[in-house]
């Protein structure tokens, strides 16, 4: 059997999937042939199959090196519900089943084993290693070596003294889901990567619906938002542990299912919280960002960012965590001008001058995001290097119903004062100058000589803020410096000056519905799956997760149940032919819930025969 078929074959026994998604086989051949990989796959893009399979496929154990407990607990039980060989080591074991684990080990009874990097500085466990046979080393979350990325972890620059341990000739693959050029080239650096195969496959998420809001009241968004998604599992991230129990309060008294989670909390309740949210015994949870890098659950149908995040990185992957299985899903982000109070002060908390001035200009690019008038989708993918169309079809800045204004004669009056300042001022003194102030600020600096002063006297501060806002981030204005951030002119002004380029703006208030999205359906956005069905499943899914006590998405994820729902399978062989059914899904769930589908069928025709019964 050639290595193409082998593949495939392994692909379906272990993982119940026909075919490989894209650049998972380039990057599993690479592995094969024992070279150093760097993958960037997009979240929900594959990943773990990357070096899950070819472990399965290699003589000995693969390390693989994660960097939270829980996610390490979530791929394991998943590879184990698939039949595979895997375990892990951390803290949360007793001292009985550490001892197990390196016994199952040494035997050869273990494929694949996850570790945390901070393992890495116990010395009785690299001294175990180097007395077994190590097929591959695999780093998940590798943007955490690289001091650029957003969730820098110091104990990953531990790996590479593995080279030393266990020998040059020592194969390491890396994996992440976002990673601009900077951080990638930090991470093949830092892991000493040699020659390594880089396979980028993109960072675009098309089933998610991308949206930004900026709304005067955002709980009442919420609300409103909530309501419409009732039997939906969301995550609803804000930026202090102040305001997430705040929240948390508001939804639990407007009767939502939901739990709150924040690194302020004792262990045993975040413990508790998690899996309340992860068993799907509450729909909703409210967290900090400490919530989430190791959370594998699939079926997050909306991720709401009720505060800006700092950066783009961060907030991709958080919003990531929505439909990692492939169904449709939102992305949403609340914004209002305190956010960037907000995160100011927090960064500014560090004394380090370098990381400061990197993290103020991450700040500056959402900001941007938040404030483009043009595609957010093209927006993100640009920011990570990748070309995009210029309307996505898929995003609020695309869809939405709104008024356009036209907004040009007021943006060249903003380039004007700037240029009249001779481009030395940041924008509170612009607006000063544009609104006519008298303060004392305004008297000081003589902005009352300036030829534009007062000449947007008749309209809001809070309007000019958005048109620089709006300009900046679509690169008509540019931003020099960091802590005293100074307005300046760009090659793109002058269109605006001349006349060559109107801008327009939505007007925000009839800028509150969506299209439907104008694409081709797949089986991801389909809706001719019978709804009755895919209830019964899901209630089935609930029932054995209890009963085995792992989360439900471990059993099928929503997916597969909608898949089946689609496909109604008979028999063994048509099961087999549903998405994400291995044979070791088969034979555990199998007769299970082709009893239940069969039911659903029989219960149905019966139904019908009554019907036409009583039409005669």
């Amino acid at each position: 059997m050639d290595k193409e078929n082998r593949l495939i074959k392994n692909l379906k026994k272990y993982f119940g999937y026909d075919s490989f998604r894209q650049g998972q086989e380039e990057i599993i051949n690479n592995i094969l042939d024992k070279r150093a990989v760097l993958g960037v796959l997009p979240t929900g893009g594959g990943k773990s199959i990357c070096y899950q399979l070819p472990a399965l496929m290699m003589e000995g154990v693969c390390l693989v090196i994660s960097p939270l407990i829980s996610l390490m607990k979530d791929q394991v039980d998943s590879l184990v519900e698939n039949g595979i060989a895997a375990s892990f080591i951390n803290s949360s074991m007793t001292s009985k089943k550490y001892k197990e684990t390196l016994s199952a080990i040494a035997r050869g009874k273990i494929k694949i084993l996850y570790v945390s990097p901070e393992r890495l500085e116990n010395e009785f466990f690299i001294e175990f290693i180097q007395g077994i046979k190590i097929s591959f080393i695999a780093v998940d979350e590798a943007h955490c070596i690289s001091k650029w990325g957003h969730d820098f972890r110091p104990s990953y620059k531990l790996i590479p003294k593995l080279y030393q341990i266990i020998g040059d000739n020592l194969q390491i693959t890396a994996f992440t889901a976002t990673a601009t050029k900077e951080v990638r080239n930090d991470i093949i650096k830092n892991l000493e990567l040699k020659d390594p195969f880089i396979k980028v496959t993109g960072f675009d998420r098309e089933n998610l619906l991308f949206e930004v809001r900026k709304p005067k009241d955002k709980l009442s968004f919420l609300k409103t938002y909530l309501e419409d998604h009732k039997d939906s599992s969301g995550i609803i991230y804000a930026s202090t542990r102040k305001r997430v129990e705040a929240i948390y309060r508001y939804l639990k008294k407007q009767g939502f299912s939901s739990t709150y989670y924040h690194a302020g909390l004792d262990e045993a309740t975040k413990k508790k919280n998690q899996e309340d949210f992860i068993f799907d015994r509450k729909n909703i949870i409210v967290a900090t960002n400490a919530f989430g890098m190791g959370i594998d659950k699939s079926d997050v149908r909306f991720v709401i960012h009720y505060n800006m995040p700092q950066d783009m990185e961060s907030y991709y992957q958080e919003a990531g965590r929505a439909g990692r299985d492939g169904e449709k899903s939102d992305a949403i982000l609340l914004f209002s001008g305190q956010d960037i109070i907000i995160n100011k002060f927090l960064i500014r908390k560090t004394s380090n001058k370098d990381y400061l001035i990197n993290k103020l200009n991450n700040l500056q690019i959402i900001i941007n995001y938040v404030n483009t008038s043009e595609c957010l989708r093209k927006f993100i993918l640009n920011y990570f290097g990748q070309e995009a169309e210029d309307k996505c079809n898929s995003c609020s800045n695309c869809l939405s119903y709104f008024k356009k204004i036209d907004v040009t004669v007021d943006c060249q009056k903003i380039l004007s004062c700037i240029y009249r300042l001779r481009q030395r001022y940041g924008v509170n003194t612009v607006v000063a100058c544009l609104k006519g102030s008298d303060s004392a600020n305004a008297k000081k600096r003589n902005l009352n000589s300036v030829s534009t002063f007062g000449i947007l006297k008749n309209v809001s501060e809070k309007y000019i803020k958005d048109l620089i806002g709006t300009l900046i981030a679509d690169g008509y204005i540019g931003v020099s410096g960091i802590e005293y951030p100074i307005l300046k002119l760009t090659k793109k002004s002058k269109a605006i000056l001349f006349g060559e380029k109107k801008i327009f703006i939505k007007e925000i208030e009839k800028a509150d519905r969506l299209k439907e999205k104008e694409k081709s359906p797949d089986i991801y956005d389909r809706e001719d799956y019978d709804k009755a069905l895919f209830s019964r499943l899901k209630k089935l899914r609930l029932s054995l997760s209890k009963e085995r006590n792992i989360p439900p998405f471990i059993i099928f994820n929503d997916a597969s149940l909608k898949d089946m729902s689609i496909k109604k399978p008979k028999t063994e062989e048509e099961f087999l032919n549903v998405k994400g059914v291995a044979s070791k899904k088969l034979s555990q769930y199998g007769d299970l819930f082709l009893a239940e589908i069969n039911d659903f069928i029989a219960e149905k025709r019966s139904k019908d025969n009554i019907y036409y019964d009583k039409l005669k």
